[in-house]
């Protein structure tokens, strides 16, 4: 049970991620196919993702990184961004009998609510992964040879850094044993 205590962060922070994404593009939807039904789903995922902006604020990670003040920062701005729009969503469906989600203005909030969001789980992203993406000039994620002491790599006395002999050419193959 400590284990969900300790990880709920890294558990819930996909739900505003999710929600607020699909909430924005449910709205967008409705309002190009005029389907006025679609904006209970957008009002839907709004509230899911609102909820959950909040559980991830307030279950946010450690201070360990130097990146999690700037995260947690965005979060927070993403969180009330999510909060404000659900309230006044809700106050004009309830009250006023009127939808929201078809408007440019909202439309425009939502989308700005959207990119926080975007930029928040990037940052957290960081935080976690700081070896994605460091690849050098000219190499590609998915092939080629690997920076020495990259995640992965196992070099072994007598190989080169992609593993081969170094006459072969081979690059990422296994090494020349049995071959001489």
């Amino acid at each position: 049970m400590s284990y969900l205590f300790k990880n709920a962060h890294f558990i819930v922070i996909h739900i505003p991620i999710a929600m607020l994404v699909f909430s924005f593009l449910f709205d967008v939807a409705a309002k190009l196919a005029r389907r006025k039904e679609w904006h209970t789903a957008g009002l839907l995922c709004l509230i899911v993702g609102a909820l959950g902006a909040v559980a991830a604020v307030v279950t946010g990670p450690e201070d360990r990184n130097p990146l999690v003040h700037t995260h947690e920062l965005y979060g927070k701005l993403t969180m009330i961004a999510a909060v404000l729009m659900c309230v006044v969503r809700l106050y004009f469906a309830i009250k006023r009998k009127r939808e929201l989600g078809g408007y440019m203005p909202y439309l425009a909030a939502a989308l700005v609510s959207v990119l926080l969001v975007s930029y928040t789980g990037h940052i957290g992203g960081e935080m976690v992964h700081p070896d994605r993406g460091m690849m050098p000039q000219g190499q590609l994620r998915d092939g080629g040879p690997r920076p020495e002491g990259a995640p992965g790599q196992s070099q072994r006395p007598g190989t080169t850094p992609n593993g081969g002999s170094g006459s072969t050419g081979q690059a990422g193959g296994g090494t020349q044993e049995g071959k001489k």
